[in-house]
């Protein structure tokens, strides 16, 4: 797992942060890194004293999940409106895609 300000797309899956930073997680394992993330973000106590899962719990808190559930289409799952920086990673990630038309939709403000 690594981190970074923008990965070369590719099959990259993992949590993008509020601040833009993306982790890196392997298919499958978006689950375990958000465990990992909470814990290492001193959430804990919060976490285990609600009833979400891991996933719900970072993305009420602006995390947005790359992922691709069926290994055909790359998915986007985050509750609250992305920030500036999530969008400019996300424009970036899919024009190295080479999926303009996903990555033009990160332009847009409202979304």
């Amino acid at each position: 797992m690594r981190e970074s300000g923008h990965n070369n797309a590719g099959e990259s899956y993992g949590w993008l942060f509020p601040d833009g930073s993306f982790r890196e997680s392997d298919w499958g394992t978006h689950g375990e890194e958000a465990e990992k993330i909470i814990i290492e973000r001193g959430w804990s106590s919060e976490y285990y004293a609600g009833v979400s899962n891991a996933r719900d719990f970072l993305c009420s808190r602006g995390f947005c999940l790359i992922h691709n559930p069926g290994r055909w289409d790359i998915r986007i799952t985050h509750i609250l409106p992305l920030t500036e920086r999530q969008r400019d990673f996300l424009y970036a990630f899919f024009m190295d895609l080479g999926e303009r038309e996903k990555a033009e939709k990160y332009l847009r403000e409202e979304f």
